[in-house]
């Protein structure tokens, strides 16, 4: 059952994958009372890879508010009563930088220096800071290597999508 009282996760979560949902997973596992999903807004996005390969903002948010209700069951446990809250990402700490009553913060090996970076904003604002949970990276082998270019990535799937459109051309 939940650790913390309220945990955060953030990313862009376009075209979710299985490594998202692990991520989405770990975190709702963790949260007693609140989860606070992040989910990056349009104008941080301009310069992705594939750009016009990307999910709008409300397809993604959409997508997960229905991956994470799979997950929660209906009657008779705790989870019920969990809420889930989704917010726009418009700057580099997303909800964290001005959420005071988050207790801790999900993240992956590869966004290890954002998690260090969310505390370091957070105590020069006069805010606690995060427990910080480190969710390892998933690769289609199970082996990640130290640059993490073999693992799941949402970058690979618009590849391909824009491959593919380019072949029907």
């Amino acid at each position: 059952m939940g650790n913390f009282d309220t945990v955060a996760v953030g990313g862009t979560f376009d075209h979710l994958h299985e490594g998202h949902k692990i991520l989405l997973s770990q975190s709702l596992f963790l949260a007693r009372k609140t989860l606070i999903v992040g989910v990056t807004g349009p104008k941080l996005l301009v310069n992705k890879k594939y750009a016009e390969e990307l999910e709008s903002y409300e397809d993604r948010v959409r997508i997960i508010r229905e991956f994470v209700a799979r997950l929660l069951p209906k009657s008779g446990d705790r989870i019920e009563a969990l809420s889930v809250d989704i917010y726009m990402i418009e700057d580099i700490c997303g909800p964290t930088g001005y959420l005071e009553d988050i207790d801790a913060l999900v993240i992956s090996a590869e966004t290890r220096a954002g998690g260090k970076f969310v505390n370091d904003f957070r105590l020069k604002k006069g805010m606690h800071s995060l427990s910080i949970v480190e969710i390892g990276v998933i690769t289609p082998g199970g082996t990640q290597n130290e640059d993490f270019s073999t693992k799941l990535s949402s970058t690979a799937i618009r590849q391909r999508i824009h491959l593919k459109r380019k072949e029907k051309k």
